[in-house]
């Protein structure tokens, strides 16, 4: 009987043992205790400050009015589709001397414009305006022939529109913001949800 007690002591000996050696085992691959008071949930969508849609020229005026305005605003600029404008122009003139001359003149009149600098067929022709609806340009075109401008055309153009969208934002920055949108023709400032 002592024989039989002694292996059964043994074989219990070797099986706690074996229990004891796969058990460090186990714990080594489990995580280290987390505080859950210090555990943040960042969410998937976040309250942003969309401002658009803007055509080439207004995007590049709009984001320097915004940098004058509000020089520590943090914003991206992301596409927003494309549309039909119908542009409003002078055809290009043989030099940059002759296109600003012109812009004086326009200037002048009290007609805003500007000189086209994209090096491409259109460089030194002169922007009088883009508009969204062909009636719109029509009637600019005509008030501009009674001012004696008798050589602006109007163009369709297929544009990529731009929206700036402000992912950080306070009620002071959306009523900075608002302010500037009035100056804006077409343009529109909403809160909305945005992704990271």
């Amino acid at each position: 009987m002592r024989i039989i007690f002694i292996i059964l002591l043994i074989a219990n000996v070797a099986f706690f043992a074996s229990a004891q050696f796969h058990s460090d085992d186990r714990n080594e691959n489990i995580p280290l205790p987390v505080n859950p008071e210090k555990i943040i949930l960042v969410p998937a969508h976040e309250n942003c400050l969309i401002w658009g849609n803007f055509y080439e020229e207004q995007i590049q005026y709009a984001t320097s009015v915004l940098a004058e305005l509000l020089p520590d605003l943090a914003y991206s600029l992301e596409e927003a589709g494309d549309t039909t404008l119908y542009w409003l122009y002078i055809p290009p003139y043989p030099n940059k001397d002759l296109a600003n001359r012109e812009i004086n003149k326009l200037r002048n009149l009290g007609i805003v414009s500007f000189r086209v600098k994209d090096g491409s067929q259109w460089e030194n022709a002169i922007s009088l305006g883009m508009f969204y609806d062909q009636n719109d340009a029509l009637k600019q075109l005509r008030e501009v022939e009674k001012k004696g401008i008798v050589i602006a055309k109007i163009d369709h153009r297929t544009v990529l529109l731009k929206k700036i969208v402000v992912r950080e934002s306070t009620q002071t920055t959306k009523d900075s913001m608002q302010k500037l949108v009035e100056q804006f023709d077409d343009t529109q400032l909403n809160s909305g949800e945005c992704e990271r």
